[in-house]
């Protein structure tokens, strides 16, 4: 199957990824890098809706990757507004302007979710007669995102993990050893320039590799969507328990590099912690604990803090998405110190409302430290869709915007503190998390949803911050 679904990478690139009328103008670069500084990109969860022009869906199930492109500049597709996933055109404009910004980035990554949501019902109503089958079309569309990511900024090396809606079985339905895997995997290698570390990939997702630049460091990706408290394991043919083999990984990894004198990023989809949204939703509950929800399983999240803390001082920064908001997470350890700061980036889907986004971060090619993000916006994307030109501009920068030195666990505790008491500062981080959005999700009535999941990662410290403050 997977000759079939094999693509020339050297012919890929050739192509021509620039849309005519969006791609941004070329602007003062934010960041100038100094001496022993460099500068990466997250841009993730853009759940790419090949079925926006469903006309278009027949051709392209037919088509190899590399023929995909032709087909979607040979159609009219437009940017879709609010409630929809990306569109080919939202894509292609999201990563055109971040190529447009005059600096230049030492690698990619993608916290998750490539396919847009419900994509196996819509495949079965758009494919048309003899179908290729979900599975090819959903790896071809992987890919396709995948290699956009590599090819727009230079051929430098992408690390991606897998989301929630990444699957050709459906929402939160990972296979373990699985097709699906097997035809993301050989490609997520090559781009990651060190196939090497993608051995056991098809197992269960996760990939480790040695940081492009940072000595002495490492990119642990994990596929987490196994610990989620939605993952079902209903194409799981092989039984047993995915979400403990991640973990049991992970802790391998971990002391391996820990041993070695190393570090370690971690790169996930879903976040540690609780999901404010869904707790926020729940309020009306009989108690305050039964309105809370965690992103995780409990006990993942339980062994997963407890690795942190066997592991303190090797995992200084992880990067996550799912939530499609711009925001953060501490984890502090056993006594209560900052430990980790969790890194949650904004979507390119604007499907929840918010305005698309990415991020660029400016960081210490020595010690990995990141110091500083700048993010950048779509501001029109109503108009947008109705046929304008999409206007990508800056939207703030983190350390001036909230007067703190860098990007670390402590810098982060310390702001979670001042958000609680800081009125102004408090509104200006509400609206800036759902990217400048007419329809922002934190109010002053929730907040203390949100404000608590900051940093009190653990549920009992979540519970004890979110109930005694109601």
């Amino acid at each position: 199957m997977f000759d079939r679904l094999a693509f020339s990478f050297a012919a890929f690139a050739a192509v021509t990824l620039t849309l005519d009328g969006v791609r941004a103008q070329s602007t003062e670069p934010v960041f100038y890098p100094g001496t022993n500084e460099g500068l990466f990109l997250i841009v993730t969860d853009i759940h790419f809706d090949p079925f926006s022009d469903p006309a278009l869906v027949p051709a392209l199930d037919k088509s190899p990757v590399s023929g995909w492109t032709a087909i979607f500049k040979g159609a009219a597709e437009n940017i879709k507004s609010y409630g929809n996933d990306a569109s080919y055109s939202l894509m292609v404009s999201a990563l055109d302007a971040a190529a447009a910004q005059g600096m230049t980035y030492d690698y990619v990554l993608y916290t998750g979710d490539y396919l847009s949501h419900h994509f196996n019902d819509t495949y079965q109503k758009t494919a048309g007669d003899n179908p290729q089958g979900v599975t090819s079309f959903a790896i071809k569309t992987t890919q396709y995102v995948s290699q956009l990511l590599g090819d727009t900024f230079g051929n430098i090396p992408v690390y991606g993990v897998l989301g929630n809606e990444d699957s050709a079985c459906g929402d939160y339905q990972l296979a373990p050893d699985s097709a699906f895997l097997e035809g993301v995997g050989e490609q997520w290698a090559k781009l990651s320039r060190q196939p090497g570390g993608f051995q056991a990939f098809k197992q269960d997702g996760f990939y480790k590799v040695t940081h492009p630049t940072v000595p002495d460091q490492d990119i642990i990706a994990l596929s987490n969507v196994y610990w989620a408290k939605h993952y079902s394991d209903a194409c799981n043919t092989n039984g047993g328990d995915p979400g403990k083999d991640v973990m049991a990984w992970l802790d391998e990894q971990l002391a391996e590099t820990q041993q070695a004198g190393r570090k370690a990023q971690l790169l996930m989809h879903v976040p540690p912690g609780a999901d404010a949204r869904d707790t926020a939703r729940h309020a009306d509950k009989e108690t305050c604990e039964a309105s809370i929800h965690l992103f995780w399983h409990e006990h993942y999240l339980t062994d997963f803090l407890e690795l942190m803390y066997k592991y303190a001082g090797t995992v200084d920064y992880t990067f996550s998405g799912h939530t499609h908001m711009d925001g953060f997470t501490v984890i502090n350890d056993a006594s209560g110190e900052p430990l980790i700061a969790n890194q949650i980036t904004a979507s390119v889907s604007p499907v929840f409302g918010n305005n698309p986004a990415f991020v660029v971060f400016l960081y210490d090619r020595t010690s990995g430290a990141v110091k500083d993000s700048a993010t950048f916006y779509l501001t029109n994307l109503e108009a947008a869709a109705a046929g304008a030109k999409p206007d990508w501009q800056f939207e703030y920068d983190y350390r001036s915007t909230y007067a703190v030195p860098d990007l670390s666990a402590a810098s982060r505790a310390s702001l979670a503190k001042t958000l609680q008491n800081d009125e102004p500062l408090r509104q200006r981080f509400s609206n800036l998390y759902a990217v400048q959005s007419a329809t922002p999700e934190i109010d002053p009535v929730n907040w203390q949803a949100y404000g608590c999941a900051l940093d009190a990662t653990s549920p009992d410290a979540y519970k004890a911050c979110l109930c005694s403050s109601n």
